[in-house]
């Protein structure tokens, strides 16, 4: 299956507020963008409020530069932001609270590595220098786990053995503090950060010409041990990598003798693999790559010889949609969705959390409601739904599908609650034989998507959505009440995905099943509440049924409140 994506006409949430209609994009593909002003390789980066800073590098004559740039992906342009003061390549760079943080580096290719410390406002566009490190370091790794900034690994000179070092920093105190070494000493490696652990993937020993590392180690803070996980497929060093909805994809880099790759290899956790995705069209080594929303960007680096890369690289991982500030899904944001923001202020609701780009920060706040009021009265087209069921019909029969020609019949005696729903109105149904018949037809075993649905009250056993001589798609399990789907694989492997989150307590849950073609992920109120591997799910050619069992038994009809069915062709987090 597939639909046009958020990337086709997509809103963009970033720091500059207003609508862009972006070119379109394929998944698990690479598109050029605007190229970089400033050509250069091992280079610092990060992302801050939906832009990409790149900072320093180094240049073909092997000196190095002080340049920042910043990219907006919103408008696919770049801007000449304050040089940092010292020119300095293979720096270690991080955000913290807002401000950018840069940490040692080398101020040309085949220089010494420098102790300094430098911070960026991006508020202000000034640097300030801060206390020096204990120690000069280039090349290493960086991650931020929760209030601390650790740097790891890295070498003092091109000519020097990496070390093993591990050393955390306190940007509060401007203190550092010793951990666990490394088991492996290595430079040129790439480090991110899944849970709160702090993944260290792959580098090269001192010989970095003719050996690269595929070892996978992991940091746990809060054992100060270390451990080893599955090996990348592909030995590199001076890769990138970031992380998508706890994904690894670890990009580019160099296997031997200065030869850059275009690899693009993704790294779950959770089962300790590793799934090869398409690769980038542009070879490079010395780069960043960055996360905004669903798109990764490529940028910076070179390939043999110094020959430095100007071209910018997106990349459509095809796993998340930016939130929109139409959070009812109607087309315009007006007055319901402003509605919408009260009811939850201050609370953290993801449906609602937009700002800071792209997902949020926890609370719904000022923040948001500037978001939100940037876009008032615009139309904002949501090209990820292909079934909609908002139920905010006041009297009749029909269910309307806003998004096709799928409107569904009441079958019973369902009654519409023209206030009473979670988003406006919603359809009460009776427990005995209410339900709403659609004419929508998903087949589960012809590729990924999602289901999101609004209830309330229900009791164990009884089912939300179903598909006709087919599978149950969300229920409530026996003898708990909580979320079960029982869209699975046909034979013995297949089985239902149970969660621990109960849906029957008499409150206004969202509940939802995303299927990425291999994971089953269940989830309750924006939370993931369950997941598993269950690929190839039975197909089914049935109708969608609403409120009701696959078979209309009696026990599986719904009691209680349904409000807002959304079906996406597509796996999409809430």
């Amino acid at each position: 299956m597939k639909w046009l994506s958020s990337s086709n006409i997509r809103l963009v949430l970033t720091g500059v507020l207003s609508f862009a209609v972006m070119a379109p994009a394929a998944e698990d593909a690479w598109t050029y963008k605007a190229d970089m002003p400033t050509a250069r390789t091992w280079v610092g980066g990060c992302v801050l409020d939906g832009k990409i800073y790149v900072i320093g590098g180094g240049r073909s004559d092997s000196s190095a530069t002080s340049a920042v740039e910043m990219y907006d992906p919103l408008v696919d342009t770049w801007t000449k932001m304050a040089d940092i003061p010292s020119a300095r390549c293979y720096p270690a760079t991080c955000t913290f609270k807002g401000k950018i943080y840069v940490f040692g580096g080398s101020p040309g290719v085949w220089s010494s590595a420098l102790k300094s410390v430098f911070l960026y406002d991006p508020q202000t566009g000034a640097w300030t220098q801060k206390t020096d490190m204990p120690y000069a370091i280039g090349t290493c790794g960086i991650a931020v786990v929760e209030n601390m900034i650790y740097l790891m690994g890295g070498t003092m000179s091109v000519s020097s053995p990496p070390v093993s070092t591990v050393m955390a920093y306190d940007p509060m105190t401007e203190s550092w503090t010793r951990k666990a070494d490394m088991p492996t000493a290595r430079e040129g490696f790439s480090a991110c950060v899944v849970d709160g652990k702090i993944y260290a993937i792959g580098g090269c020993k001192e010989d970095w010409q003719v050996f690269a590392y595929k070892l996978v180690e992991v940091y746990d803070p809060a054992t100060n041990t270390w451990t080893r996980k599955s090996d990348m497929p592909t030995e590199r060093w001076s890769l990138s990598a970031c992380v998508v909805e706890g994904r690894i994809y670890a990009i580019g880099g160099c296997s031997n003798m200065l030869q850059a790759s275009t690899a693009n290899e993704v790294y779950d956790p959770v089962a300790d693999t590793w799934t090869t995705k398409s690769l980038m069209q542009q070879k490079r080594l010395g780069h960043f790559v960055g996360l905004i929303g669903d798109k990764i960007y490529a940028m910076g680096g070179h390939y043999p010889n110094l020959f430095m890369v100007s071209k910018t690289e997106e990349y459509d991982t095809g796993l998340t949609v930016v939130p929109s500030p139409d959070f009812n899904g109607d087309g315009t944001v007006d007055i319901q969705d402003l509605l919408r923001l009260i009811e939850s202020w201050g609370q953290n609701d993801p449906s609602v959390d937009i700002a800071p780009p792209p997902f949020g920060d926890g609370v719904v706040d000022k923040e948001d409601l500037e978001v939100l009021m940037s876009y008032w009265g615009q139309e904002i087209p949501d090209p990820a739904l292909i079934g909609h069921w908002r139920l905010d019909e006041v009297e009749g029969t029909v269910a309307a599908d806003g998004v096709g020609a799928n409107d569904g019949a009441l079958v019973g005696d369902p009654a519409w609650q023209a206030t009473a729903g979670k988003l406006s109105g919603a359809l009460l149904l009776n427990g005995v034989n209410d339900c709403v018949s659609t004419t929508f037809v998903l087949d589960p075993a012809a590729g990924p998507f999602s289901v999101f649905v609004w209830v309330k009250d229900g009791g164990p056993g009884q089912v939300i959505l179903s598909q006709a001589s087919g599978a149950n798609w969300l229920m409530a399990g026996a003898p708990s009440g909580a979320l079960v789907t029982e869209l699975k694989e046909s034979g013995r492997k297949g089985k239902p995905l149970v969660s621990a989150a109960v849906i029957t307590d008499g409150n206004w849950h969202q509940v939802g099943l995303s299927w990425d073609g291999t994971n089953r992920i269940l989830y309750v109120d924006g939370v993931e509440v369950a997941r598993d591997k269950q690929a190839n799910l039975a197909g089914s050619a049935g109708n969608l049924s609403i409120g009701a069992g696959s078979t209309m038994s009696p026990a599986g009809f719904w009691k209680g409140l349904i409000d807002d069915v959304r079906i996406y062709d597509r796996a999409v987090k809430p």
